[in-house]
């Protein structure tokens, strides 16, 4: 009876062995062994020992990397029009002083059209104009397009607009040519131009007439400047000063 107990003591023994080596399906050891030791059952060979790329090191945890999203640039916001970004009459009169200039109700006609102060796909505008109660008067157009690319064709169309000037011819008794043609970098840009009515010889005794342009890109909005006036017009440097406060206001 002992010896029935001994052996059957080993017997147990013997399969707690087989047991703590047992291997899982694929081949690597169950969850659990801490040893790479083989040990012989008694229903098979030695079993196999992992190697460092199938068994992680224990307390290293495997970090996995992903990949950064790709950075996307930012889209500038849509300018809004609104009144701060008109000039005032105080503004035109500090930049043309001594004549008087404010601001009034009453339209201020383009010499060169409406089609000279706006372009294709306007989303908002604004208008603002002034006077000196006299033979000048003038005015501010802004216009709001979908985008700067939109603005962009605006501007340029509204720039060739005022270069051939055909929607109103100078009286036959009078000539036109253009006497400035440049530009600044206010804004994205800025032109200005201005054409000039003169009297012919056959009419020495008429009136000469002056008209300045500054058509000035900011983003996804255009500002006209379109002034008049009998004689030679604001003059040249009273108006670049007023073609860089508009261009202050459109931030």
């Amino acid at each position: 009876m002992r010896r029935f107990t001994a052996a059957a003591g080993l017997v147990v023994v013997g399969l707690g062995l087989v047991a703590c080596g047992n291997q899982t399906d694929g081949g690597s050891p169950s969850v659990g062994s801490t040893t790479s030791t083989s040990t012989t059952g008694t229903t098979g060979g030695p079993s196999a020992t992992p190697t460092a790329a199938e068994t992680p090191e224990r307390g290293v945890p495997v970090v996995e990397k992903t990949p950064k999203p790709s950075a996307t640039p930012s889209q500038q916001p849509e300018a809004r029009l609104s009144s701060g970004m008109l000039l005032t009459g105080k503004d035109v009169a500090t930049a043309d002083p001594k004549r008087g200039w404010v601001v009034t109700n009453a339209g201020s006609d383009p010499i060169c059209g409406s089609a000279s102060t706006r372009g294709n796909g306007v989303k908002g505008s604004l208008a603002r104009n002034f006077t000196t109660d006299l033979d000048a008067s003038g005015g501010q157009f802004l216009t709001r397009y979908e985008s700067p690319a939109a603005a962009k064709a605006a501007y340029e169309k509204i720039v060739a607009t005022i270069k051939s000037c055909k929607a109103l011819d100078p009286a036959p008794t009078h000539a036109r040519k253009l006497t400035e043609n440049r530009t600044l970098a206010l804004g994205n840009v800025t032109t200005i131009l201005r054409w000039y009515d003169y009297p012919l010889p056959s009419d020495p005794g008429s009136e000469d007439g002056g008209f300045p342009y500054a058509v000035t890109r900011q983003g996804n909005v255009v500002s006209v400047l379109a002034f008049r006036e009998m004689g030679k017009g604001v003059a040249p440097a009273h108006f670049e000063a007023l073609a860089r406060t508009a261009a202050g206001h459109l931030g």
